[in-house]
């Protein structure tokens, strides 16, 4: 063990600073505004929970996860994954009714990551009505939209990622049987490209229907998806993705986005029922997923029957929008200086500008007035110079450093003398 180690974090853990804390506010401040627009109650989880949460149903703790004991015995995790613990809280504080939730999860994950803690929001719906159309999820579609408004007001421009899970899963079934099922698809999220193609020639016997997986499998990059294509079926989808048009064309109807097709990322596809949506950054940069998770939550608790969500993270956000204004504009930033007025004028100089709505930061005794300027001039638009001229009723002078908006006030001794001041105390 280093002497030093003390003095160090862990891999993937940091400190902030105050720019960064201040975009993270910020960043906050807007997730909570875009779920309020669409009825969701902010909800913030604990970084701490139980292991079993995290393995009940789907095992998203799998092997990178901070693990620990408590002093009873038991064991205990940092939270690795923000939908148990959305499972936990519904279920423990809830009756079963519908309920909308814009999330914030500290997690920490033990990953090949410069980043191992990290803070996840996003949008949950559970227990509500799914659409009578199958190839036209609203809810997720609602969830997507208050997506792109949080990457939007964060100035993030961004496209959708669309793919069907149970498209694939439908297929495979007529093939392999249920219960080796999830061991192949998980094969196949892995997989290389040779080895996605030698996994369905062995498994799909109809060569037809192989080849049209292959085919699909083997595309270079997502293609956008039009309407209209729809008809000729120009995408030359199998017959069961083809609700991706209908789907695609409502998420760009609603949010505004570009929706490509993209059937080779299978991430999440352990717990994504249908539609699995990615949203990346024109550039092609993760920032966020989503998708319906009913079988998983059913699987994890019987209360909840539906369950649709979509999540990014503050670091993701952070990260990717350009750097923009984070706080309100201050229009005047006092620096006040004194040479030799006493500390109790100083309090009524400072009390009097934040009176008059000013931004009043005290800097100290100086005895060079050019020196002083020179080390605030970068972090403060104007100073105010007080000594004993001021304190005996000469107006004060606000001096701009950068622009030419300089002010004068008057003294609030204005009329009184130190001399009769000194004098009536000493009368006392």
């Amino acid at each position: 063990m280093s002497d030093n180690e003390y003095l160090r974090l862990p891999h993937g853990m940091f400190d902030r600073e105050e720019e960064w804390i201040r975009r993270e506010r910020k960043i906050l401040d807007l997730h909570a505004k875009s779920g309020e627009k669409i009825g969701c109650k902010l909800t913030k989880y604990s970084p701490l929970g139980y292991t079993s949460t995290f393995i009940k149903g789907a095992n998203t703790a799998k092997d990178k996860v901070y693990t620990l004991n408590s002093k009873s015995g038991k064991s205990l995790i940092l939270s690795c994954d923000s939908t148990p613990s959305v499972f936990r809280n519904y279920v423990t504080n809830s009756n079963g009714e519908p309920k909308r939730i814009a999330f914030v999860a500290p997690l920490f994950r033990y990953r090949n990551s410069h980043s191992r803690h990290f803070t996840q929001l996003g949008y949950s719906i559970i227990n509500e009505n799914p659409s009578s159309d199958e190839s036209l999820d609203i809810n997720l579609i609602q969830l997507a939209k208050s997506m792109i408004d949080l990457f939007n007001a964060n100035g993030i421009k961004t496209k959708i990622h669309l793919n069907d899970y149970s498209a694939l899963r439908n297929i495979l079934n007529r093939y392999v049987p249920a219960d080796e099922l999830p061991e192949l698809l998980h094969a196949l999220q892995f997989s290389s490209k040779d080895e996605r193609i030698k996994i369905f020639q062995q498994v799909i016997k109809d060569e037809g229907e192989s080849n049209q997986l292959i085919e699909l499998f083997s595309q270079e990059e997502p293609k956008i998806v039009i309407y209209s294509d729809k008809k000729e079926n120009k995408m030359k989808l199998p017959k069961e993705y083809m609700k991706i048009y209908k789907m695609a064309e409502g998420l760009n109807y609603i949010t505004g986005a570009d929706v490509y097709f993209d059937p080779v990322d299978l991430h999440s596809i352990e717990t994504i029922d249908t539609f699995a949506l990615r949203f990346r950054t024109l550039e092609g940069i993760a920032l966020g997923d989503g998708g319906e998770y009913s079988k998983y939550a059913r699987k994890w608790n019987e209360k909840i029957k539906n369950f649709w969500s979509v999540a990014s993270g503050v670091e993701a956000i952070e990260r990717n929008s350009p750097q923009q204004q984070l706080t309100e504009e201050i229009k005047r930033k006092i620096a006040i200086c004194n040479i030799d007025a006493s500390s109790n004028f100083v309090l009524k100089v400072m009390k009097l500008l934040e009176n008059m709505g000013e931004n009043v930061v005290y800097k100290g005794n100086i005895k060079n007035v050019g020196k002083a300027i020179k080390k605030i001039k970068d972090e403060y638009t104007h100073i105010a110079i007080l000594g004993s001229n001021e304190e005996n009723g000469k107006d004060i002078n606000i001096k701009s450093l950068n622009l030419e908006d300089s002010l004068v006030i008057e003294s609030p001794n204005k009329g009184i003398s130190i001399k009769n001041i000194v004098h009536d105390e000493e009368e006392r």
